[in-house]
């Protein structure tokens, strides 16, 4: 038995004892009573028949959910104002049992719903009916294979920039992250390593999601630019023993700036952001805008997030006290 095998099976027990889920997370079984409010937070598993409506609160699902990788139990999204399902963004198991319910997920009747957002689920029946705004990618249509619809209900391909959403898959240490033109979903991880990235600006302007999460190793770049990255969903496909952050910069020779200026979702980890670069200077824009996501790390030092629109609303307001008085005057 070779050494590599040796310490496979030591991470297999080390997570078998600890209970470590694919999140990261030490496993966490939880019971649903009904509301989301009720639940626990860092639940890896829970036990009931969700049933989500308007009246859940959005804060509340991406904060309660966002580990949550099983649903022992059946799931039912219906006439919610729900735009993606991605706080749900690890889930890749639902097992239902009860025979009320005609499938194991169903998503009916969401007048804004436009994605999933649920990268490793595997359901054995899925429900999607009247969702008018709804639409599926390529890898999507794969992977749910039995899909129940309305008579009325058809799949519609998700549009990229130039027809179908361009999916691709990054390689560790490849050539511009092994990335062809024109990507605009990253269907795993997003791999930035070694030296070989000469095109890598070209490669990522059109990006707009990460399945998975961001890694910036070993590269003689100074600065990276995803200018319409909005989601990285930092999910695994399969169990992990560590929750790694969700962009990792590291062993760069000369990095000093990050840029995602449309960052909007990122699902919930203790660290959002971390860089062991001595060359790597903190930017408050990065850390404002990647702080409620989890922490940001800077060579040991965890930024302080400003509310920059609490700040621009006070000057606006002294700003108007201030030519009314001048009026006045």
């Amino acid at each position: 038995m070779n050494r590599k095998w040796n310490m496979f099976i030591a991470i297999v027990v080390f997570s078998t004892i600890w209970g470590c889920s694919i999140a990261g997370k030490p496993a966490k079984e939880c019971v649903f009573n009904g509301t989301v409010t009720g639940l626990e937070d860092n639940c890896t598993r829970i036990t009931g028949n969700l049933v989500f409506g308007s009246s859940d609160p959005v804060a509340t699902l991406y904060s309660k959910l966002a580990y949550v990788e099983e649903v022992n139990g059946c799931v039912q999204v219906s006439e919610t104002t729900y735009p993606r399902l991605d706080f749900f963004a690890r889930l890749r198991t639902v097992v239902c049992t009860n025979t009320s319910f005609p499938v194991d997920f169903m998503v009916a009747n969401n007048s804004a719903l436009e994605r999933l957002g649920m990268p490793y689920l595997r359901v054995n029946r899925l429900g999607l009916t009247f969702n008018p705004k709804l639409c599926i990618t390529s890898e999507e249509g794969m992977r749910y294979t039995n899909v129940q619809r309305g008579q009325n209900d058809s799949f519609v391909v998700c549009q990229g920039r130039a027809g179908a959403l361009k999916e691709c898959n990054s390689t560790m240490n490849g050539i511009n992250g092994g990335l062809t033109d024109g990507c605009e979903l990253i269907t795993g991880h997003l791999y930035i390593e070694g030296t070989n990235n000469a095109n890598i600006t070209d490669k990522l302007q059109y990006v707009k999601e990460v399945y998975g999460r961001v890694y910036i190793r070993s590269t003689n770049l100074n600065t990276l630019s995803m200018p319409l990255l909005e989601k990285v969903y930092a999910s695994d496909p399969m169990a992990t023993a560590t929750l790694e952050p969700t962009f990792s910069v590291s062993g760069n020779t000369n990095f000093t700036k990050l840029q995602v200026p449309k960052v909007n979702f990122m699902a919930k980890s203790d660290q959002a952001f971390l860089t062991s670069d001595a060359s790597y200077v903190m930017d408050q824009d990065l850390c404002n805008q990647l702080s409620p996501y989890g922490q940001v790390v800077s060579n040991g030092t965890v930024c302080v997030a400003k509310n920059t629109p609490r700040h621009n609303q006070w000057t606006s307001i002294i700003l108007a006290l201030g030519i009314s008085m001048v009026i006045f005057i």
